[in-house]
């Protein structure tokens, strides 16, 4: 597994580098950038609510010039997140995913929340999207639904596999007239004591689509999505009690 970004050539930069190399994952192609100083998001949560503070830094500072063809060699799955702080990718993004389509690569999508509530250009992505991955409130508002499931629907009917994170309420999957639902007090999913919701979506992400890559069915995928959003609550961070579960 591997990224592509840049950071700044400062202590923060120096602790993403770090930190990302420590967890195995390739860096080679994250690069330094002399004239900014590293993107970062501040979060600031509360019981029922939260909000990211962004500073922007490099965290726009790639180019389309750095999706380059021997990208689509190196990889056989692309996953686009944080699609509407990366600007100067925005409108490059269809493009580059029917390159990966061409190539035989797989892609899926998470926008994260559009802090201008415009959302566009997400639906003319989604035909060349594999699996979109987004949270109750967005899977709303892209399609501007107040049903969680006409939403899904419509998302659906755009091309790809959607996957809605609902929080408490677990997760569902829509494929064409295909359901598929899972319900923690449903399932025996038991609750934990939450400590950080911070990253818990992108951890859901990472464990549903390794699911998925491998070829399991969409519930699995679900039950393995969620196994990993509920590992990151338990410890501030997003990624520490995650860590122990893969380990374990």
């Amino acid at each position: 597994m591997g990224a592509i970004g840049c950071v700044g050539k400062d202590a923060f930069g120096e602790f993403c580098l770090s930190r990302i190399n420590d967890l195995g994952i390739d860096a080679s192609r994250i690069g330094v950038h002399p004239g900014l100083k590293t993107g970062l998001g501040v979060a600031l949560a509360e019981r029922e609510d939260r909000a990211i503070l962004t500073y922007l830094g490099t965290i726009d500072a790639l180019q389309p010039s750095h999706l380059s063809d021997d990208l689509l060699r190196a990889c056989h799955h692309w996953h686009i997140a944080s699609y509407f702080l990366l600007k100067s990718l925005r409108g490059f993004w269809v493009e580059w995913a029917q390159r990966c389509k061409a190539a035989g690569l797989t892609v899926s999508l998470d926008t994260n929340w559009d802090p201008e509530s415009r959302w566009e250009g997400v639906r003319e992505l989604l035909p060349f999207t594999d699996v979109f991955l987004p949270n109750e409130n967005e899977a709303l508002a892209v399609p501007r639904e107040d049903s969680i499931f006409r939403a899904a629907r419509r998302l659906t009917g755009d091309g790809p596999l959607v996957v809605v994170k609902r929080g408490a309420e677990g997760a569902l999957a829509v494929r064409g007239e295909q359901t598929w639902e899972i319900c923690p007090g449903d399932m025996g999913l038991q609750p934990v004591r939450v400590v950080d919701t911070v990253g818990a979506g992108d951890n859901f992400d990472a464990g549903f689509i390794r699911g998925w890559l491998l070829g399991r069915d969409i519930r699995e995928c679900l039950l393995l999505g969620h196994r990993c959003g509920v590992a990151s609550l338990t410890k501030a961070g997003g990624i520490q009690e995650q860590l122990r579960e893969v380990v374990r």
